[in-house]
């Protein structure tokens, strides 16, 4: 089926180009007769959204669209997309550009997608990855519009993304527990449709399987990147007749409930459970203590995606020849992996 434009449209439904304009963009002025009429050809035509979303893309408008996975919890409950976002603004910031928060939702289908952005200009998208957005990297390559990921998706090597390794950092960390002299080691993995949450399961997978250790399903729990779920599993864990004597956890936000659980069982950290975590953020300074873990540089993949994004547009080239970007990642180690406290000794 042919892909419709304006032109189409205003012909389909009997208005002016420029009332289809307004409609697209939410205009108050046209009349809630004529907008319906409008949107009805809008609605029947499966291709339509491309079409449109095009049309709205050939103005430059110096402004950039950052799309969060899910919910506002994401930005304001997991510090990770703040300081990515942080790092697209600073960019944007600094090269004359304006950026645009939007929030997608895992069960977005195309004509979500087209109704969330139309009327928002924008040049060109930085999408921070997760499978939730899937439709969201689907709607923007058909359309057209330049974009850049802040993580990737399994069999897209065609896009331009940047990330980190994470089945290498995961594996790194676990590893450090290993050289610790621990083999009954948990993991608290992240939820399961996003990409990181395989990456690193597979790099502990390949930790343990490198030292000889095998894999007990009964240490690998679901969580999903919260406090809550990380208290939750940590409890199971600890219920075992042969408990963990360490832990990886996919970030550092389940770690809090970690150590809370550790607590509440009379336990401590590291003497009877060492704790490896993910992401070094800054509210780690206040868990006891202080938190091992593996640091990714959240505000530089922010930093990088919109500089990728921007060279593009400046260049004034639709082009999307892929281009990956790996940042590297660092152990950085702290008290509660036992560590430092084993070196005194000793």
């Amino acid at each position: 089926m042919p892909q419709l434009t304006i032109e189409d449209i205003a012909r389909l439904a009997g208005v002016s180009r420029s009332t289809v304009s307004r409609v697209l963009n939410s205009h108050p002025s046209v009349r809630p007769a004529v907008r319906d009429r409008v949107q009805e050809v809008i609605t029947s035509h499966g291709y339509t959204p491309q079409a449109a979303a095009r049309q709205l893309v050939t103005q430059r408008t110096r402004s950039i669209g950052l799309i969060l996975p899910d919910n506002v919890y994401n930005l304001f409950g997991n510090p990770i997309f703040a300081l990515m976002s942080q790092g697209v603004s600073q960019v944007c910031a600094q090269q004359g550009y304006t950026s645009l928060l939007f929030m997608g939702r895992q069960d977005m289908n195309e004509q979500d997608m087209f109704k969330m952005l139309r009327g928002r200009e924008f040049d060109g998208v930085v999408l921070i990855s997760s499978n939730t957005n899937d439709t969201c990297a689907a709607f923007l390559k058909e359309s057209g519009i330049p974009y850049t990921r802040i993580g990737h998706e399994p069999g897209q090597d065609d896009l331009r993304y940047v990330d980190v390794d994470n089945v290498e950092a995961a594996r790194i960390g676990v590893k450090h527990l290993i050289s610790l002299g621990h083999r009954h080691i948990a993991m608290l993995k992240g939820l399961a449709r996003d990409t990181c949450t395989s990456d690193r399961y597979q790099g502990y997978k390949e930790a343990l399987e490198e030292a000889g250790i095998p894999l007990d399903p009964e240490l690998v729990g679901d969580g999903d990147w919260s406090t809550a779920s990380g208290y939750e599993l940590t409890k199971r864990f600890l219920q075992l007749e042969r408990p963990p004597t360490a832990l990886f956890s996919s970030n550092d936000m389940m770690v809090a409930g970690v150590i809370r659980a550790v607590h509440e069982q009379g336990r401590r950290v590291p003497e009877d459970l060492a704790i490896v975590g993910f992401d070094d953020l800054p509210q780690t300074t206040m868990i006891f203590p202080d938190l091992t873990t593996i640091r990714q540089p959240c505000v530089e993949l922010g930093i990088r995606a919109a500089e990728m994004l921007i060279e593009q547009l400046e260049h004034d080239t639709k082009e999307t020849k892929p281009m990956h970007v790996i940042l590297p990642t660092t152990l950085v180690i702290r008290e509660s992996c036992g560590f430092k406290r084993r070196s005194a000794v000793s």
